[in-house]
């Protein structure tokens, strides 16, 4: 009987210490994030002409997602998109640009949305002007008529000091894209399959310290992505044709 009962204890004990370790293997791993090494290790092997070099940072915008902006040899300011798995975190998309863009955690839900960018800060860009836009429009369909109201929402981020962020978009935006434009098939969300629609535009302009458009040029970049990744383009814009709402 009492032999039985320490096997009893000692099999609980095994059970317990396995288990505990099994935690801090796959949990404890998981949730600590990447070292330097490894991030660099896991973008050039997944686009090796990436040539990333120097990691600036890791952003986490939630438990499961994360942003490291890095350096290239070749001189360029880099974006990478990173996931938590069971294992640790895992790189699933690289690209050698920074130019701003949408990254949608969730396609579903527009708030979990971030903008993401890495601008060279030789190019003299202290503030990003950041857009939503909708244009107004009408449409008809037999007796059934919908009007489209026009929207314009911006915001304001610095990168004087910083070359790279990630930052949610706000609550309005959100709410915004939740309104339909009418160019969804009849009886369908927008969110199925994400679309911002054929009125709907997200923009960006870059501006100097005197508040002055910076000319910009798109340069050669190559990109590496891994499963589902939604990253949704901004379109370049300009102060005249915004103020004239012509986009």
């Amino acid at each position: 009987m009492m032999k039985g009962r320490r096997f009893r204890y000692l099999a609980q004990g095994i059970l317990i210490v396995g288990l505990l370790a099994l935690y801090w293997v796959y949990i404890e791993k998981a949730d600590s994030l990447p070292k330097d090494e490894e991030i660099l290790a896991q973008i050039n092997a997944g686009l090796s002409d990436a040539e990333a070099v120097e990691i600036q940072d890791l952003l986490k915008l939630d438990a499961g997602h994360g942003v490291a902006p890095f350096l290239t040899a070749g001189g360029e300011y880099g974006v990478s998109y990173w996931e938590r798995h069971l294992t640790g975190w895992k790189v699933i998309h690289v690209r050698t640009d920074g130019e701003p863009r949408i990254w949608m955690l969730d396609p579903g839900d527009p708030s979990s949305f971030h903008i993401t960018w890495n601008m060279n800060p030789d190019r003299d860009i202290e503030t990003l002007q950041y857009y939503y836009i909708r244009e107004r429009g009408y449409s008809s369909s037999g007796p059934e008529e919908h009007y489209v109201p026009g929207i314009q929402m911006k915001v304001e981020a610095s990168i004087k000091g910083k070359s790279y962020g990630a930052m949610k978009i706000p609550d309005d935006w959100g709410q915004a894209l939740t309104l339909s434009d009418g160019s969804e098939p009849p009886g369908n969300s927008i969110w199925e399959n994400f679309n911002p629609g054929i009125h709907s535009t997200f923009g960006w302009i870059p501006l100097d310290k005197e508040g002055n458009e910076v000319k910009w040029e798109n340069r050669d970049s190559s990109s590496y992505t891994v499963g589902n990744v939604r990253d949704q383009h901004m379109q370049m814009l300009d102060q005249y044709h915004v103020e004239q709402g012509l986009y």
